[in-house]
């Protein structure tokens, strides 16, 4: 299944993360590689020790779970690799709805959520629920990735069937063999000191990587201490509504999720009373759409309208489910097979995949508040909220049912890509007010009301200085006669021979590996993790052969840009030059320490390519300022804007800053001298192409009354020693020589502002 940007940008922040991890000590790793990816504090809580915590952002109907099952592969590649992608994942959910719906999908092996593990688990993988997760065996660990599928609320003690999970249970003995009790301090012990063997301890025995769904609810006092109980390696948390410690790493807009087509929107509101009428106006809608999806003939819509009553039981002062459905059948001559009613008294929902056939007769479906988590049917066009006049209209969870957009992309009836909200209240406004206050708390921040409903706040941003003579130049290449911008691959990379020709001298790495853990090989081969001098995980060594260990590495270590006959020639290698230094076990079972080492000289050796590449081209006098200028675009969409007004902005908006940035804006746009400026947005902007692969986008660019430039990049202190930042200021540096004495570069920090803010002043 292809992923969308969003989706991919986000597994690509992680894995950036999972990197960045790695390159620092145990204790503050997590959040030193935090900050220095996001540029903001990481909020450390103290119940679980120092294993990372952080946090994607998905509003309500974003893929939330596709994301968490390709992080899971992420996070075992890059950060748990020593577990040769065996081992243990709890997975919380936040309702027993979801749970069962969450075990069905990876259970399902023709599922998306499924496919995705199977094929970077090769089919090693085990789903449990924990009644089952009771009776795990060790070759279940030591041969699979097992997920253990959970509601937050069944691990807390107080549960009767979590109490299970802390007691004695002889079905779990094997994992505790040979075990000695004062190597393993943190298992729970009886009253005479010796290890329980109970479910708890076989989760803490194997500091799993935890996923958390709607993860803000682990933010109580009572959770965090038990998934610190739990000795988790990793806290991976979703949520469309992080709360206030959560380590937000990335932020999906609801912007995304509509350029992407995954949403309906706008949303378009309508007032009605009595609630009759309410259900009235929604079925004719019904009736609108249903015609329009007949016109559409290159796919199956069934448009049905959600119906929410006040209350299940009887009651003469609200309106209540069977009232609603005796309504539908007898005044508005309804097919009782198309009612479906859904409550947590009642269920009369099939499975989804039915639901969805094109057998279903379904079109209106009854229900109170049950459908709020869970159900995510993109047949569900239309809300219907009834309600006995005067009463608050109460949408806030199930509005985000009827967000979803058939087959995720947009119809040629532009009716079809729209949800539709009927409420019996008494005016507009306080509908809209209702639906905005609802969406907010699905994820969707950037709603306002719009003619006739709601729908996501524009950022387009428009040029607001009068400036036609804005020049300026990329790192241009010439190319014959002209130049144009240099491009990294073809002009750094081309087709020369990268690995052909390279000595190959890598050693395995040593005990320590990640700066969490150790690592070392048994007598028979099999893996040993120590943490702390507290953790031992023993994977089964699957006795790969020579040609088994290169074959996996060539599934793992590709490049684009180099042939498969180059790479498979320098593995050969790699694994030749290993071999003269360790046996075939131990190679097959630090085959991720491997993977990285290799991973590793690829890339330095390709960075080296491309340093020596420009470095030719410059000293050949082959890069110019000279060729292709910056285009400025009269308008910008950005998906973030800050709401700060400035006088000397470029455009009339600007694109979201943090504290120390807005400082910068801030001191820009009070000089007296400076024509215009303007936050420089990645993908719009200005770039600097150099010898490393990524453009780099400067924070900010400055035009005074002179016509001088300055193009600026802020880093708070702890990035400013960095090798990137160190890179940047070279590259801005050789731009510099390229485009001539009226451009100038300046890499500072917050002790630099001074000295900048008057060099431009003076220019």
């Amino acid at each position: 299944m292809e992923l969308k940007k969003y989706q991919q940008k986000t597994l690509d922040e992680l894995n950036s993360y999972l990197t960045e991890i790695k390159k620092h000590d145990s204790e503050r790793a997590a959040a030193l590689a935090f900050m220095m990816r996001t540029e903001k504090n990481y909020n450390r809580i103290p119940e679980i020790n120092n294993a990372p915590f952080v946090c994607i952002k998905v509003p309500t109907g974003g893929g939330k779970t596709l994301i968490a099952g390709h992080s899971v592969g992420f996070i075992f590649n890059s950060y748990l690799g020593e577990r040769n992608d065996k081992g243990l994942v709890i997975w919380f959910v936040p309702s027993d709805a979801i749970r069962t719906q969450t075990l069905e999908n990876l259970r399902n092996r023709k599922h998306s959520y499924r496919a995705v593990l199977d094929e970077r688990f090769n089919n090693a993988v085990k789903i449990f629920d924990l009644a089952e997760a009771k009776a795990i065996s060790p070759s279940d660990l030591a041969d699979n990735l097992c997920i253990i599928v959970a509601t937050l609320s069944s691990f807390r003690r107080k549960d009767k069937e979590w109490l299970k999970a802390y007691q004695d249970n002889g079905a779990l003995m094997n994992h505790f063999i040979d075990f000695k009790n004062q190597d393993f301090d943190f298992l729970d012990k009886d009253k005479e000191g010796e290890i329980i063997y109970s479910l708890v301890n076989v989760i803490k025995f194997h500091n799993p990587l935890i996923i958390a769904d709607e993860g803000h609810n682990l933010q109580t006092e009572l959770s965090l201490e038990m998934i610190g109980r739990l000795n988790p390696a990793f806290i991976l948390e979703f949520t469309a509504t992080p709360k206030g410690q959560s380590n937000v790493l990335v932020n999906i807009s609801a912007k995304e999720l509509k350029a992407e087509k995954m949403i309906k929107m706008p949303i378009y509101l309508a007032n009605k009373t009595p609630w009759e009428e309410t259900i009235y106006a929604g079925i004719d809608k019904l009736k609108e759409l249903e015609k329009a999806a007949k016109k559409n003939k290159q796919e199956y819509v069934r448009p049905i309208m959600l119906l929410q009553a006040e209350q299940d039981k009887e009651s003469s002062k609200r309106v209540y489910v069977e009232q609603i459905k005796k309504f539908l059948m007898n005044n508005a001559k309804i097919p009782e097979e198309q009612i479906k009613i859904k409550t947590a008294k009642k269920d009369e929902l099939p499975k989804m995949a039915e639901t969805l056939s094109k057998k279903s007769p379904i079109r209106y479906i009854i229900t109170v508040n049950a459908l709020k988590e869970g159900w995510d049917c993109p047949f569900a066009y239309i809300l219907v909220s009834v309600s006995n006049l005067g009463a608050r209209l109460s949408i806030e969870q199930t509005i985000g049912r009827i967000m979803r957009l058939p087959y995720a992309h947009e119809k040629a009836d532009p009716a079809l890509n729209s949800a539709y909200v009927f409420a019996a209240t008494h005016n507009f406004s306080q509908t809209s007010e209702a639906v905005i206050k609802a969406l907010h708390e699905n994820g969707y921040e950037d709603i306002l009301p719009m003619v006739g409903g709601v729908s996501i706040a524009a950022n387009e941003c428009k040029v607001d200085v009068k400036d036609k003579d804005i020049v300026i130049p990329y790192i241009n290449i010439k190319d014959g006669q002209t130049y144009r911008k240099l491009d990294y691959l073809g002009d750094l990379i081309g087709d020369a021979p990268i690995l052909s020709g390279q000595t190959v001298n890598l050693v395995l790495p040593a005990a320590e590996t990640n700066s969490v853990v150790k690592i070392d090989i048994g007598q028979d081969g099999e893996l040993i993790k120590d943490a702390a001098g507290k953790l031992n995980l023993i994977f089964h060594n699957q006795n790969f052969s020579q040609e088994d260990l290169l074959s996996w590495l060539r599934t793992k270590i590709q490049r684009g840009f180099i042939s498969l006959t180059e790479i498979n020639n320098f593995l050969e290698k790699v694994i030749v030059s290993l071999l003269k230094k360790y046996n075939l076990s131990k190679l097959n079972v630090a085959r991720y320490q491997i993977k990285e080492a290799v991973e590793s000289k690829i890339d330095q050796l390709v960075s080296e390519h491309a340093d020596r590449r420009f470095k030719k081209l410059e000293a050949g006098g082959l890069l110019s300022g000279k060729g292709e200028n910056f285009f400025v675009p009269k308008a910008l969409n950005l998906i973030e804007v800050c709401p700060d007004n400035f006088s000397l902005h470029l455009y009339d908006k600007a694109g979201k800053m943090n504290n120390e940035e807005l400082d910068v804006a801030y001191r820009l746009d009070t000089l007296t001298n400076v024509l215009w400026w303007f936050r420089n947005p990645e993908k719009y902007g200005f770039y600097l192409q150099g010898w490393n692969k990524n453009k780099f986008y400067p924070d900010f660019i400055a035009k005074t009354s002179k016509g001088n430039y300055f193009v600026l990049e802020y880093k708070g202190g702890h990035l400013e020693e960095a090798p990137e930042a160190q890179y940047k200021e070279e590259i801005g540096k050789k731009w510099v020589k390229l485009a001539g004495n009226k451009y100038r570069f300046a890499l500072f920090g917050k002790k630099e502002i001074n000295r900048i803010m008057e060099e431009i002043s003076k220019s």
